[in-house]
């Protein structure tokens, strides 16, 4: 295999059936390690389960009561903002599409007022009030969060990073706290 006087020798190429050997040593020894503490780890994860898990589903409530809230404002402002826009764009692209589509439409449309008409002795047009029917006049735009935050539930804690920082700190400390306590 060589080598010089100053370059050493390289060593022998390990043995196979005795690297073999060793890895089934060793896997085996940790599979009894394994086997011989999991009463050990599945009581701690019980314990732990046990004392955490309802702080952990408030806050995955919480979290996800938030997240919901968001998604709504979110969907509302984006309706009130391109509502109008998208049912105009929709016709248009109807009449550019299928003219036939768009005219048996609007004389259905047209059709249906004059069965209200007959049928309420009274124009359609008189039901919608006025500020609807002109497209608000100045008046102020609705909000329709009122009415959803309270079925959602709103989280009791602010989202604002500083404070979620400063929460995590403090629950860091006090698990530290239990952990050297010996609670946990």
């Amino acid at each position: 295999m060589g080598g010089g006087p100053s370059i050493p020798a390289p060593p022998p190429p390990p043995d196979p059936m005795k690297s073999a050997q060793a890895n089934a040593l060793f896997y085996r020894s940790s599979l009894e390690t394994y086997i011989e503490k999991a009463p050990d780890i599945a009581a701690l994860e019980n314990a732990l389960r046990i004392k955490y898990q309802p702080e952990q589903r408030q806050l995955e409530r919480q979290l996800q009561a938030s997240d919901q809230l968001a998604q709504v404002q979110a969907g509302l402002q984006i309706e009130r903002q391109y509502g109008p826009q998208r049912t105009l764009e929709s016709l248009r692209r109807q009449y550019e599409y299928s003219p036939q589509a768009f005219a048996l439409n609007r004389a259905l449309g047209d059709q249906y007022t004059r069965q209200f008409e007959r049928l309420y002795g009274s124009t359609p047009y008189g039901s919608v009030e006025p500020q609807v029917m002109m497209g608000g006049g100045g008046v102020p735009a609705a909000s329709y969060t009122p009415g959803i935050t309270p079925a959602i539930g709103a989280p009791a804690f602010s989202t604002n990073i500083e404070d979620v920082i400063a929460r995590n700190e403090a629950a860091k400390k006090i698990t530290t706290e239990k952990y050297k306590k010996g609670e946990i």
